[in-house]
């Protein structure tokens, strides 16, 4: 990237919904550039329209990157952008991959890149299954209020709910699920959330395998779906898992993690994955 188009772009970045008027020298200490070049890039992005200087000589961002942002919206769709990623990790991967999002109570398959490999998943366009079970349901899950995962779990036993909010805060904790022979014996599946604008996990990448292909090459198969899922999320003006691992714990999941700290969590066996 050329530099001054860097900067100009970090000055944009700096603002957030929590921080969304800055001063010269806020905008110079969230960017880390010097006064002059914050001064004179600042005083660039006022005058072409993307900053509005207010009366108390703070800054904000303009409506005219509004005007923009709705034509990405009219534009683009998370499939659009989501392909070229796809295609990608198949190349890298050799696996099957697949974007998904949620129907209702069911994870929802909406693209599907084959792998070339004679042994393989079938998984097709338009499939449906139970959130409640596999890495893919399960990464959507993960993120979703206690309200709904209460009543998705409420055919469980009490210590069978109580696992899968430990389940479902290591994946969420850890920025991806993942699950082995869970819905298809003998297949592994590893998940990333996709987070959008809003910081929802509406969508998820997922590549799915026979195990006895994917356990040997875990490390490397979920580095590239972490690296994929973040890319795909600032595509979509969000922040990748990785991100925001940081965050605070939904309380549902804090409850559910007080109560494991008197003793060591022991992870449970792939079998039931």
């Amino acid at each position: 990237m050329i530099r001054v188009v860097g900067r100009a772009l970090s000055i944009l970045e700096a603002f957030t919904p929590e921080h969304s008027s800055l001063s010269l020298m806020e905008i110079g200490d969230r960017t880390k550039l010097s006064k002059a070049t914050t001064y004179r890039l600042v005083s660039c992005l006022d005058e072409a329209g993307y900053l509005v200087r207010l009366e108390n000589q703070q800054y904000c961002l303009s409506l005219k990157l509004l005007a923009l942002g709705g034509v990405v919206r009219s534009t683009l769709s998370i499939r659009d952008l989501a392909r070229p990623i796809m295609a990608e990790l198949v190349k890298d991967t050799g696996e099957t991959i697949t974007l998904n999002t949620v129907l209702g109570d069911e994870r929802l398959c909406i693209e599907v890149f084959d792998t070339p490999a004679p042994l393989m998943t079938i998984v097709k366009q338009g499939e449906r299954a139970p959130l409640i079970r596999g890495a893919t349901g399960k990464c959507l899950l993960a993120y979703m209020d206690k309200a709904r995962i209460g009543r998705l779990a409420r055919d469980m036993s009490a210590r069978d709910r109580e696992q899968l909010y430990r389940q479902l805060e290591r994946f969420r904790q850890q920025g991806y699920a993942l699950t082995k022979g869970e819905r298809v014996p003998g297949v592994t599946a590893i998940s990333v959330p996709i987070h959008d604008i809003e910081q929802r996990a509406h969508y998820t990448l997922s590549v799915t395998g026979p195990s006895v292909r994917i356990d040997p090459n875990r490390p490397k198969l979920i580095a590239a779906m972490l690296a994929a899922g973040g890319k795909l999320s600032v595509q979509l003006g969000g922040i990748s898992a990785r991100t925001k691992n940081s965050a605070a714990k939904p309380s549902h999941l804090k409850a559910a993690h007080a109560s494991s700290r008197k003793k060591p969590m022991v992870q449970s066996k792939l079998a039931k994955a």
